[in-house]
């Protein structure tokens, strides 16, 4: 009873505020963008880089010593000739010169918390308006497929919607202030999808959200069957979607996929088409692709960021670990927004849980939400039903810490594995300079 009036809260709330009429409003607006023509599109970026730019000048004490004294039309070269490249490790060790407000959260902003697939937790602060606008970047995108408010949609990420140790359904919430059927991902077990199945048939979604990893368990699971869905669209995001998953995906789930390539630092955000291009969606963020020496490219580099529309705390020319190269042409799909290759980075090897299914990264994310004084960490399966938590602890960590991250594994991501936990001065990187934060050390013969 206590749990569900807190889903109705929760659902209720966030309604409120990404699903109001101003959200509409946006997503209209975000619409007319996609009938601009490229002068027209790189103009309205030079306007919203600047305001972002003056608004880093005047909140962030890393950026108080560069001029203001730049125009809209020469926001581009000053971006690059007068601010440096940052990355995590800068926001990590500088949160006095990278934050605003000396690292002290304003009531009315909201904390953008992710773990992330590097293996350091990381705190953003954003506006409320951001957080509208991000949704309304999202709406824009599940218009591709055709999908509008008011229509039926499924969610299968790592929502905890219901108990793990639950065995009957349901294992799901219906969500009624957006028509969102949420599904435990927990249970895409054996025993309790055949009841996950007949409730997607029977509320017959106009589009479902997923990870790649948990629509291609679910996929796997109607194969086993002789069964299919058939699902207009699947909307994915958060992990790499490899084309063996599509093409099990398209066969027994959903006939359309359209993936989307975005951060909890949300300095970049792509969306890929009903062409199947990837567009990077330069009304969200001014994106650079620079090579090992931060000059620009055309070949593979790495993606640099900086956000326009979270002007409580700019992240300016943000560098992530993935990497990608601009894509030459124009989009059947007419849209004037720029393509990228397929990205790369963030390739963590398969894990799995304590009955032997694969759990996503994305899910295991899920042990470290309100741990705090952790450095660097990192997750490795070295045996069946086991793996060993490794951890570079912070100054203050804590019993009471090692306890919460060992809670949540067992309530968030999987209550039968083994956890064996070990602190470590330090995590080294691989040989090409990259940070595994999910390693699996079993040779276990399923490895590909």
């Amino acid at each position: 009873m206590l749990a569900g009036l807190r889903k109705e809260f929760l659902y209720g709330g966030r309604a409120l505020v990404r699903d109001n009429a101003l959200s509409q409003r946006l997503v209209h607006k975000l619409r007319a963008h996609e009938t601009l023509d490229e002068e027209g599109l790189q103009a309205m970026g030079d306007r919203l880089l600047h305001r972002s730019l003056q608004a880093a000048i005047d909140k962030l004490p890393y950026y108080a010593h560069i001029t203001r004294d730049f125009t809209p039309r020469e926001a581009r070269q000053a971006l690059r000739e007068l601010f440096p490249v940052v990355d995590k490790t800068a926001l990590l060790d500088h949160p006095q010169a990278l934050y605003p407000n000396g690292g002290v959260k304003r009531p009315w902003q909201a904390l953008g918390k992710t773990s992330g697939t590097t293996g350091s937790p990381l705190v953003v602060f954003r506006s409320l308006q951001s957080v509208q606008m991000e949704q309304a970047f999202i709406k824009r995108h599940w218009t591709w497929g055709g999908y509008f408010d008011g229509m039926p949609r499924a969610t299968l990420r790592g929502d905890l919607v219901t108990e793990l140790e639950r065995q009957e359904p349901p294992f799901w919430f219906e969500n009624r202030y957006n028509r969102q059927l949420l599904l435990s991902s927990r249970h895409l077990t054996d025993q309790c999808v055949d009841a996950i199945i007949g409730k997607l048939r029977d509320y017959a979604p106009a589009m479902m959200q997923a990870y790649p990893s948990t629509a291609y368990t679910l996929a796997l699971h109607l194969r086993r069957r002789g069964q299919a869905l058939e699902i207009p669209f699947l909307f994915t995001a958060s992990e790499p979607l490899y084309p063996h998953q599509q093409e099990l995906i398209r066969e027994h789930l959903a006939d359309k996929i359209l993936d989307m390539y975005g951060m909890a630092e949300r300095v970049a955000f792509a969306t890929q088409c009903e062409y199947g291009s990837l567009h990077v969606n330069t009304d969200y963020s001014h994106v650079e692709i620079l090579d090992q020496d931060g000059e620009p490219t055309d070949g593979y580099g790495q993606v640099v960021g900086t956000t326009l529309h979270n002007l409580a705390m700019p992240l300016v020319r943000y560098r992530l670990s993935d990497r990608t190269r601009w894509k030459p042409g124009r989009c059947p799909c007419g849209r004037p927004f720029p393509m990228i290759e397929p990205v790369t980075g963030k390739l963590e090897d398969r894990i799995t849980g304590g009955d032997g299914s694969e759990i996503s990264p994305s899910v295991l994310t899920f042990a470290f939400k309100g741990v705090e004084n952790v450095r660097k960490s990192q997750v490795a399966q070295v045996g069946a039903g086991h793996w060993e938590l490794r951890l570079v602890p912070d100054l203050g960590f804590t019993q009471a810490d090692q306890d919460k991250l060992l809670h949540n594994i067992h309530h968030l991501v999987d209550p039968t594995v083994r956890v064996s936990v070990v602190l470590r001065d330090a995590l080294p990187d691989t040989a090409a300079g990259k940070f595994r934060w999910v390693v699996n050390e079993w040779q276990d013969g399923r490895r590909t």
